[in-house]
């Protein structure tokens, strides 16, 4: 099986291109809207994620290890 990925450049012709491809019998669709490039994390916009909690470190690891009775 082949894939083709298709980029539109005017949104506007999107139903057109969709019902024309629908008409294909040799075709199957698969619809991804929004796709576009994925970026890679940024860690440090996690910063301050736990500003404010009262939780320190030792608490963190009882949880983490807590066995379920």
């Amino acid at each position: 099986m082949e894939q083709i990925i298709i980029t539109l450049k005017d949104s506007s012709k999107r139903s057109f291109l969709m019902e024309l491809l629908k008409r294909l019998d040799f075709i199957e669709l698969q619809v991804n809207v929004g796709g576009g490039k994925k970026t890679d994390y940024d860690f440090f916009q996690s910063a301050g994620l736990m500003e404010g909690r009262e939780i320190n470190a030792e608490e963190l690891r009882k949880q983490a290890w807590r066995v379920p009775q």
